[in-house]
């Protein structure tokens, strides 16, 4: 049988390998409630996890709709979904904007050219197309529009379909550790 602490291990390893190297877990799905009060949820990449924290950061254009999203309403919701393991996690937390520049700074330098220059175009993220700038801005100005995102984890649910008996395991985290149990799938 199977423990609680085993599956959190577990849960933890598979964030840990998703930030480490690219895994199925890397690309999440983040929910936010919109300016308007309606449902979003898009895309993002997990650079980086905490596990004494228990936090999962990632990065996005300081001009992107999610940033005002998150500051208006800081809960959000991630899913990430691994169909050859064929196991599911979805989290709930608090998300934060760092404005710690030495932690941005640190992260920023860590970023391949590609990544980097895509907070260099004076586009804004989710306009219409209209014609592909020419001229991007410096990195200076790139950086400025880099947003490390950060989300403290507070609900974790696990749910595992590859053996015939599927597996769903619910955490919750109170005073800095985590309490699970089996629940039905």
């Amino acid at each position: 049988m199977t423990t609680s602490e085993e599956v959190l291990d577990l849960i933890f390893e598979s964030l840990q390998d998703a930030t480490a190297r690219r895994t199925p877990f890397t690309l999440g799905y983040l929910g936010t409630v919109g300016i308007d009060g309606g449902p979003r949820v898009r895309a993002v990449i997990l650079r980086r996890f905490d596990p004494v924290r228990s936090r999962i950061m990632f990065a996005t254009d300081s001009r992107s709709e999610k940033v005002p999203e998150i500051r208006r309403s800081p809960r959000v919701a991630l899913t990430m979904s691994d169909d050859q393991r064929a196991v599911q996690l979805r989290v709930e937390g608090h998300a934060t904007l760092v404005d710690d520049t030495d932690e941005r700074v640190s992260v920023w330098e860590t970023l391949g050219r590609h990544s980097r220059g895509l907070y260099s175009s004076p586009a804004v993220p989710g306009t219409p197309v209209r014609e592909r700038p020419e001229v991007f801005d410096d990195d200076a100005t790139a950086f400025d529009r880099f947003a490390w995102v950060g989300v403290e984890l507070e609900r974790l649910d696990w749910l595992d379909l590859s053996a015939p008996r599927h597996a769903r395991w619910r955490f919750v985290r109170r005073d800095g550790g985590w309490s699970g149990q089996s629940v039905v799938p």
